[in-house]
Formats: C-alpha cells, structure tokens, sequence
C-alpha cells in the first residue's frame, strides 16, 4: 500500500484530467457549432452571399479530424452529467480526507480514545505503564515485549528492551515470539538467558482493544517457528476435519471415497489447544480474568475464554490495557 499508492495517486489525477478534458471539449465543440434558425420572410442578395460563405464554412468543418468526430459522439446532457459527478465525487473524497484526520490522525497511537453515549473516553494505559517502568525499576532492568512497543519503551520509560521496531535482528524476535509462544516454565529460560527483568504483554479483550498481543500472536509464533522449528503454528490452531464423500459407479458397484482436508483455526475458547491455552502470552493476558465484570468473558474475540483459572509460577503481575509481569530470579513451586 505505502509503494503503490503514490503512483495510485498520480493515474488517478491523470484520469480525471483526461475526463474534465474530453467532456468539456465536447460542451465547448457543440455550444460553437450549434445550428441557428435563419428567418426567410426578407432574404436579400446578402444573405444569399452569406449562404454560399455558410456551405464553404460546411466544407470545412467536414474535414474535422477523427478525434473532434469522436467528439461529437457525446451528448451534451452527458458530459454534464459526468462532470457533475465528478465535481461531487471530488467533494466528497475532500470531505472524507478530513473527517480520516480528524478521527484517525490527528491523535498519538499511545493514547487511546472510544466514543460512547456518556462521552469520550480516554484511555492512557500505554503512558501509565511506560512511567511505572520508569519510576519503579532499575535504570539496568531489560524489559521483554514484541517489538511493536520497543521504541516506546526505550524513549518513555528510558529502558533497555530486547527487541525494538528496528527489526534488523531476526533471531532476536524469533527468540521472543518463541518465549511467549512456550510454557511458562521454558519461558522462563529463555528470559533467564536474555537477563530480563520485566514482560510487557497489551491486553483488550476487557476494554475492546483489538490491536493487542493476543490479536498478534500467531505471528510471533511464525516468526518463531522459522527460527526455531519445535514452534509449530499447526499446535496452535484448532483443527477441523472436512470429510467429502463421492460416489462412482464402476461396473453396478458403488465406491465410497473420503477426501479429507484440515483446516486450522485460531480460538482461545473452551475448543482452543492445549499448547495454546498454557503458553505464555495466554497465561499473560488471561491471568485473573475471570474475577473481572464479565467473568472471563472477551470482548474482543467475542467468546468466553477456555482456561480461567491457573496460577502464574515465574511471573508476578506488576501492572495491569497493559499488564506487567516481573521475572522471578528463582523458580517457584
């Protein structure tokens, strides 16, 4: 989309030149040439000589070029119809290129904001978080997230993280998104070490947040299989059997043929895999959701989530949008 729509830009204006140029062109070409009514109640030798100079100017304009012919192919009821049109068709696309900067632009991606009936609301759990990092950790603490949030933590909470949105180390990525996609205990390890301290995990489903690590996953997961193939994305999807049944007639005799084909599906819900509903960035997310208002149940991926109730054994929640785990030295349990 960032390549393409320059040059999407640039035919488009193209177009529409091109189309305000051929139907104006036809307008001015038949209001110039548009026959008049001549009065015959008092011709006189003038007029006669005015009427021979009208055939020759005739002769002339029968040798218009093919493109003015064209021309004259185009009503002039429908040229301006299609320039009214296009006049709207500009006017509108105005109006919506301001009403998109205004409601998608002209706000920091850091601060969240949600129209309701009782108002606006703001959301500044991204800013919260950043500044408990700052103010409650060690200047030497590394904090661990996907890297989607590495430049803000770096520049607001002034801490080292171990990815960030420059993305030039692959292996590095892999290395988290591999983290969070383990259990909990391996997870542990590779935190152990990469030395962090602190886990950065954003959560929606309480609020309606769509854009958070639960909605990213399986790319950290992909990501992480492709540097670490025990990560498969397959363990992480529910799969379903499709059995397609045809019947062939050879020889008066009926054959039974299965065509079976899987297809995986993404669910955090009671039918979620096993390897899905215990690693890290499920237990991260959903811990003690199920004492919210709506009892476990998601807003975002609009289904009541499988595992509600487990104990976080490495980990302790710090802050909580945005929660906050803390890396425990030791292993607990």
């Amino acid at each position: 989309m960032l390549v393409l729509a320059p040059a999407a830009c640039m035919m488009s204006g193209i177009a529409l030149s091109e189309a305000f140029d051929v139907f104006s062109k036809s307008i001015k070409f038949q209001l110039i040439h548009k026959p008049q009514e001549v009065d015959t109640s008092n011709v006189t030798q003038k007029d006669v000589v005015k009427a021979d100079s009208k055939k020759s100017e005739k002769s002339l304009f029968s040798r218009m070029s093919r493109i003015e012919q064209r021309l004259l192919l185009l009503p002039m009821e429908a040229s301006l119809i299609a320039i009214l049109l296009l006049v709207l068709l500009g006017a509108f696309y105005v109006v919506h290129c301001v009403w998109a900067a205004a409601e998608a632009y002209s706000e920091p991606s850091i601060v969240l904001t949600s129209n309701s009936d009782d108002g606006l609301y703001v959301f500044d759990d991204f800013r919260e978080a950043y500044s408990w990092l700052h103010h409650n950790t060690e200047i030497d603490d590394k904090v661990a997230s996907w890297w989607d949030y590495g430049y803000q933590i770096t520049a607001m909470a002034n801490r080292t993280v171990i990815v960030d949105n420059n993305t030039w180390n692959n292996t590095h990525i892999a290395t988290v998104g591999t983290a969070m996609s383990s259990p909990e205990e391996a997870a542990w390890d590779i935190f152990n070490s990469l030395d962090v301290k602190y886990v950065l995990v954003v959560f929606g489903g309480l609020v309606g947040y769509s854009g958070d690590d639960i909605d990213k996953f399986l790319w950290m997961v992909r990501i992480g299989g492709g540097v670490f193939p025990h990560i498969k994305e397959p363990d992480y999807l529910v799969n379903k059997e499709f059995i397609a049944v045809y019947f062939m007639q050879v020889s008066q005799t009926v054959i039974c043929i299965e065509n079976k084909d899987r297809d995986g599906e993404y669910r955090i819900d009671s039918e979620a895999t096993p390897t899905m509903l215990n690693c890290l960035m499920y237990k991260l997310s959903y811990y003690r959701f199920v004492e919210t208002e709506g009892g476990g149940f998601d807003t975002v991926r609009d289904t009541e989530i499988g595992n509600k109730y487990f104990n976080l054994t490495h980990f302790e929640e710090f802050c909580v949008l945005v929660p906050i785990g803390k890396y425990s030295p030791l292993t607990i349990g």
